[in-house]
C-alpha cells in the first residue's frame, strides 16, 4: 500500500493560498484534512464515508440476470422450461460483462422476433439467416453479429433446445455477410505517450498532452493519476475500474507494482503483475492524499458542489427597493463578503466504464480549449469521437511496436493469450519493427 506520510498541502495547486481564519467543522478540516483557499476560494474536500453521494442509476448484475430469465421465457413461449441448474452455473461461469452482453444480445433478437411473430426459440435456419439480414440492415459490425448468434447458441442451451446455428445455411449466410461489410474492426483513437518513444512524430492527442490538461483540484489529481496509471499497466477499462489500493506495492527506486487479481483473460483470478512508473506512483499517491483514501478501490467518484463568491452589502433602507418591493427586514439585513467555495465529496464506489469514457473525452476537450494540441472543427471533433476507454492500451501497443518490440513480447506485456491482438493493434507500427524491416534499415538507406 502507498505510504500516506508526507503532507497534502505540498501536493495542491502553486496557486494555492491558505486563509488564516479558517476554524475546522466537525466533518471537514483544513486542506490537510480538507479545507483551504484556492485564489479566494474555499475548499472542502469530505473523505470517503463522510457524506453521500447521489445514488448512481445502473443495473445491477440481479438486474441483468432478471432481464435475461424474462427475455429467454418471452421468446420460447410459455411452454419451455429453462433449465435453472444450467442457468446458474452457466452465470456463475460468466464475467458481469459478459451476462450483461448476453441480455443486450437477446434483447436485440426478441425486438426482431416480436415483429416477425411466432416462437423465437428454438429458431429455424430460415428465421437466424432473417436475423442475420435484419442485423445486416442496422449495419452491425460482422463482430457483432458473431456475438448475437453466440448468445443465440447458449440460448438454445440454457432452454435445453436443438441449435441450429452451426448449420450450413447460417454459416453460409454468416460468410456472405462478413464478405460483403468487410471484417475490419473500428480502433480506437490511440493515446500514446507523445515525443521521446520511437523516430515516429506523434501528432492529436497523447498521455503527455491530457496529463497537462487536468487541473491540479481534487478531480484534476484523479484524473491525473487515472490516466497515468491506465497507459503504464495497458489496462482495460474493467481493471483499470477495478484497481485497489492495497494491490499496489511502492519499489525502492520509486516504481510500483500492481498486481491484477482477475482480468478479462484470467477470469479465474490467477493473477498478474505490471510494472507502474514513479511518475505514476507519484501522481497515485497526491491523489491518495488529497483524498484520504486509505484502502480499498483507488479511482472513485467525486461530487463537486460550488458557491460563487459574494460581497458584502450593507443594510437597505426604505428608500433602496422598489417602490411596488415588498418589505422583508430579514432579505434587508446587512450580508457579510462570502468567498466562492467547492466541496468535494468522495464517493465509496469505483468509477464505471462510462465515467472513465467521460474523463478522457472530457480531458481531451479541455486540451483543446487550453491550446495544447494543434486540432480545430471537424479534425477536433473527430479525434474527441475516435477516443475511448480502451485508447491507453491501444496507444501503449504502438509505442511498444515504436520502440522496437516484437508481438510476442507485447502480447505477454499487455496480457494477450495471443499475438493477433496486437498485431491487429499495431498494424500501423509492426511492419517498421518487423524482421524484414530491421534487416534492411541497414543496407537500404
Amino acid at each position: 500500500m502507498i505510504s500516506l506520510d508526507f503532507p497534502v498541502r505540498r501536493f495542491c495547486r502553486t496557486d494555492m493560498r491558505a486563509k488564516s481564519a479558517l476554524s475546522p467543522t466537525p466533518r471537514a478540516q483544513r486542506l490537510s484534512a480538507g479545507t483551504a483557499a484556492v485564489s479566494g476560494e474555499i475548499v472542502t474536500v469530505l473523505a470517503p464515508g463522510e457524506a453521500k453521494l447521489p445514488r448512481r442509476q445502473s443495473g445491477s448484475a440481479q438486474d441483468r440476470e432478471a432481464q435475461l430469465v424474462a427475455l429467454l421465457q418471452e421468446l420460447a413461449g410459455e411452454g419451455a422450461a429453462l433449465d435453472a441448474l444450467a442457468f446458474r452455473k452457466s452465470l456463475e461461469a460468466r464475467a458481469p460483462a459478459s451476462i450483461k452482453a448476453l441480455a443486450v444480445d437477446c434483447d436485440c433478437y426478441a425486438r426482431f422476433s416480436e415483429k416477425q411473430g411466432g416462437i423465437g426459440l428454438p429458431a429455424s435456419e430460415a428465421r437466424l439467416v432473417a436475423y442475420l439480414e435484419y442485423c445486416e440492415a442496422r449495419r452491425l459490425k460482422p463482430a457483432t453479429v458473431s456475438r448475437r448468434l453466440s448468445s443465440l447458441a447458449v440460448a438454445h442451451q440454457l432452454l435445453g433446445l436443438t441449435s441450429l446455428l452451426r448449420g450450413s445455411v447460417v454459416r453460409d449466410a454468416l460468410r456472405g455477410h462478413r464478405r460483403r461489410v468487410g471484417v475490419r474492426q473500428r480502433q480506437a483513437g490511440p493515446l500514446r505517450f507523445g515525443e521521446g518513444i520511437g523516430r515516429d512524430a506523434v501528432k492529436g492527442f497523447t498521455l503527455s498532452v491530457l496529463l497537462e490538461a487536468c487541473g491540479g483540484d481534487v478531480v484534476g489529481l484523479r484524473d491525473s493519476a487515472l490516466l497515468s496509471l491506465g497507459y503504464d499497466a495497458g489496462l482495460r477499462v474493467s481493471e483499470l475500474a477495478a484497481v485497489d489500493l492495497d494491490r499496489i506495492e511502492p519499489q525502492e527506486d520509486g516504481s510500483g507494482l500492481l498486481e491484477l487479481a482477475r482480468s478479462k483473460t484470467d477470469q479465474e483470478g490467477r493473477g498478474a503483475f505490471v510494472w507502474l512508473s514513479p511518475d505514476t506512483m507519484r501522481r497515485v499517491a497526491l491523489w491518495v492524499n488529497v483524498a484520504a483514501i486509505r484502502g480499498g478501490v483507488l479511482f472513485r467518484r467525486v461530487a463537486v458542489v460550488r458557491t460563487k463568491a459574494r460581497a458584502a452589502r450593507r443594510e437597505l433602507a426604505i428608500s433602496d427597493l422598489a417602490y411596488h418591493a415588498q418589505v422583508d427586514r430579514d432579505r434587508m439585513a446587512a450580508q457579510p463578503a462570502r468567498a466562492a467555495t467547492a466541496t468535494y465529496t468522495i464517493g465509496e464506489d469505483a468509477l464505471t466504464p462510462a465515467a472513465v469514457r467521460l474523463i478522457i473525452k472530457r480531458t481531451a476537450l479541455a486540451a483543446a480549449d487550453q491550446g495544447l494540441v494543434d486540432l480545430m472543427g471537424t479534425d477536433l471533433a473527430e479525434a474527441v469521437d475516435a477516443l475511448s476507454t480502451h485508447s491507453l492500451r491501444v496507444g501503449l501497443t504502438q509505442d511498444l511496436f515504436a520502440s522496437g518490440e516484437d508481438a510476442g513480447p507485447i502480447a505477454q506485456a499487455l496480457r494477450w493469450t495471443s499475438t493477433a491482438t496486437a498485431l491487429r493493434y499495431g498494424r500501423k507500427l509492426a511492419p517498421s519493427a518487423n524482421a524484414a524491416a530491421r534487416m534492411l534499415k541497414g543496407v537500404r538507406k
